[in-house]
């Protein structure tokens, strides 16, 4: 695949964190707490979202973004990952933003992982990912190859 990178823009970094700090409010956290507690609350918060909020709750602004953002925060805190950007050439030159290894041979897009959970009702793995590369169980990959951790993780047996 033909990836190519860019520097996110400095204010959107900003627009991260701010956003983060939102995330971290909504799953009843404090951004500073560990990394796994704050992961924890995510992976609960999106594996059963909460029904029955006053007004329209949009998936994206309101839930993916400050929740995505606070779980790449973490991924940045807790193993020194980095935002950047990606652009896909092989997909009509799509472009991403992601928290990536150093050597860049692992990506998450804790985004548009997030909204595709939530609009899709599917089994969330943010948790168990978190837990395989705390415990150094993802296979090394080559640098440079942005491997999408969040396509090859999934539960055995689904959660209870």
């Amino acid at each position: 695949m033909r990836i190519s990178e860019y520097s996110v823009e400095p204010h959107i970094l900003e627009g991260i964190d701010g956003s983060a700090v939102e995330g971290a409010s909504l799953v009843g956290v404090a951004s500073d707490d560990p990394p796994p507690k704050i992961v924890t609350a995510i992976n609960t918060f999106v594996s059963k979202p909460p029904r029955g909020l006053p007004g329209r709750v949009d998936n994206w602004t309101d839930r993916a973004l400050p929740l995505g953002s606070l779980w790449g925060q973490q991924l940045v805190r807790q193993f020194g990952w980095e935002w950047s950007g990606v652009v896909f050439h092989d997909h009509g030159d799509t472009k991403a933003i992601g928290v990536f290894t150093r050597d860049r041979s692992l990506a998450i897009y804790p985004w548009h992982f997030v909204f595709g959970c939530l609009e899709n009702n599917a089994t969330v793995t943010i948790l168990l990912s978190f837990n395989m590369l705390l415990a150094g169980r993802i296979p090394a990959q080559g640098r440079g190859e942005y491997v999408n951790v969040m396509d090859h993780v999934h539960h055995i047996v689904p959660p209870a």
